[in-house]
This record gives structure tokens, sequence and C-alpha cells, in this order.
């Protein structure tokens, strides 16, 4: 059983623009109808923390986004940047200048948002890794199978007890429910293509 998270804000690491992600936090758990109480229930995060992530005082890590997006039942993208209005299309394209971006800035890392709005049960992501950034050192586990590609720099990923070293044009697959971290370990920045099939939550 999840235990309840209790860190400090300055322990958490992640978010960089702590009052949009908080304000789309508390908009999320008004559209559930879902008290402080209630969402700390579910996603055994102490209030206190709730409270702080939804005022914009503190950051949620990749672990504690992860409890947030579950217990609200909302895709990943539901906490990206607010995208700016599409062109007129078939939703289809993304253009480079308008991804939606996730930034974990003490991680080192940015999520770039290379899906369409609307798709939410595969998830295609750009991880953007600065030299030895990553997801940070507690290993995490999400529903669904990742597979993706080193486009540039290179990445180490963890899964289970095995770990890989993985350069340009290097590719992997593997299921998210195994605990998995990965980062960058060279002094050069790594982009990497990072594919989501994802439960029906997102």
């Amino acid at each position: 059983m999840l235990t309840s998270i209790t860190t400090s804000p300055q322990e958490e690491s992640g978010f960089d623009a702590l009052g949009d992600l908080g304000a789309r936090v508390r908009e999320l758990r008004n559209e559930k109808k879902m008290t402080l109480a209630e969402l700390s229930l579910r996603s055994q995060i102490s209030i206190g923390m709730l409270s702080h992530i939804e005022r914009g005082q503190t950051s949620p890590s990749l672990k504690t986004l992860e409890r947030l997006r579950l217990a609200l039942e909302v895709p990943l993208a539901s906490f990206f940047e607010r995208e700016e209005p599409a062109p007129k299309n078939d939703g289809t394209v993304v253009r480079a200048h308008a991804r939606a971006r996730l930034p974990f800035k003490k991680l080192g890392l940015v999520k770039e948002r290379l899906s369409p709005p609307g798709h939410s049960d595969l998830d295609v992501l750009m991880l953007v890794i600065e030299p030895g950034g990553g997801s940070g050192a507690e290993p995490w586990t999400r529903q669904g199978e990742k597979a993706g590609m080193v486009l540039e720099g290179t990445f180490e990923l963890h899964v289970g007890d095995a770990s890989h070293v993985l350069r340009e044009g290097d590719s992997f697959q593997f299921d998210g429910s195994q605990p998995h971290t990965f980062r960058n370990p060279s002094s050069a920045t790594a982009r990497v293509l990072w594919i989501i099939k994802s439960d029906e939550a997102g």
C-alpha cells in the first residue's frame, strides 16, 4: 500500500511553472467534485502537500505527479502547459513551435508533448535531458508499455535489475509496471523519443 507523502517543499523536485500546475490540479479536482481530503485519500499524498501544490508553493516529483494523475483519472497531458489554440486541421499535427512542455528544472528534465490534443491512450513525448539529469534516484512505475529511441546523446535506462546505456539510434521497449529510472550520464544534452501506451486513465 502506498504511504502518505510528507516530504517538505524543498525536498520535492519538479515542475517549473508552479502556479500554472497548481491551478490545473485545483481545476481538475473541482471538476471531479473532490475535496482535498478525498484527493489525499485517493492519491496517498498528504493534505498539506496537496495544498502546497495547488497554491504553487511546491512542485510534485514524477512519482507524485503520477499519483495525482491516477487519483484524478486524467491523462498525463492534463498537466502540461496550456497549448496555444491549434490551427484548423484534423487534429493530426503538432508544430514544433507549439509543443506543450512540462519542465522539471531540479531534475534537469523537460518533457515536450508531441501528441496532438485529444489523444489520450498513446502519449508521444520528447525527453530533453541535461547532463547529469534524469528521472530522479527513486525508481517509479506506471501501468502500460513504454518504448522509444535515442535521438541525440547518451541515455542510461534502468528497468528492474537490468541497466542499459543507449546512444543515438538505439531503441527500447519495456513494461512500465517494472520499477525504472533513467538519466543522462554524459556531458552533452540528450534527446529521447518517449512513447507510452497508457492504461485507461492515460
